[in-house]
């Protein structure tokens, strides 16, 4: 099973809807699965995930083996996967469409969406932990100064977006992923 997944437009559709009433251990893998691990790499990563969690995700159509030949049941998910991304959330934004937006800015819109949907404890914990690993020690003392300074889970919000913008320009959207991971595996 070391195959490499993609989430699908209806995955993308799920993690917006919610329909599915997924498990909190099921959503962060739907969240962050993509084809830059191996799903072992991916289940070693997010806690409280098995294989049956990954069959059920490919039952429901929410993931998909990447680079698989187009086949009746995958064709779909190529084609609607930048139309169905964050249609909504790209124009409430007044940003371009979804078309017009390279995959990694979709990634971003979905860090966002991370950023903003979660708890204090999680985004604490995660600014925390990811800003002494990223910045080194004396940025990443100053870093942890400035998460302690935050009154509320709003400034908090406000400092976990502009450190990713701040790791995105450094890093690339790997290190982004890490922080979205961070965010989504610690409990609320």
């Amino acid at each position: 099973m070391s195959s490499r997944y993609i989430r699908t437009a209806a995955g993308q559709a799920e993690i917006q809807a919610r329909a599915l009433k997924l498990s909190r251990p099921v959503r962060n893998l739907l969240l962050v699965i993509n084809d830059s691990r191996t799903i072992e790499d991916w289940l070693v990563q997010v806690h409280g995930v098995t294989p049956d969690d990954v069959a059920l995700l490919r039952s429901e159509g929410l993931i998909a083996e990447a680079g698989m030949a187009p086949v009746a049941s995958v064709a779909p998910v190529a084609a609607p996967r930048a139309a169905a991304k964050t249609p909504d959330l790209r124009e409430a934004a007044g940003k371009p469409a979804a078309a017009e937006v390279p995959d990694n800015d979709a990634d971003w819109v979905r860090t966002q969406q991370v950023i903003r949907m979660a708890g204090y404890n999680s985004l604490y914990d995660a600014l925390t932990s990811v800003g002494k690993a990223k910045l080194g020690l004396m940025r990443g003392y100053r870093f942890a100064l400035e998460v302690e300074k935050c009154s509320g889970p709003d400034e908090l919000r406000a400092l976990a977006l502009k450190f990713a913008e701040q790791l995105r320009a450094e890093y690339g959207m790997a290190a982004v992923g890490e922080l979205t991971y961070a965010i989504g595996a610690v409990k609320a």
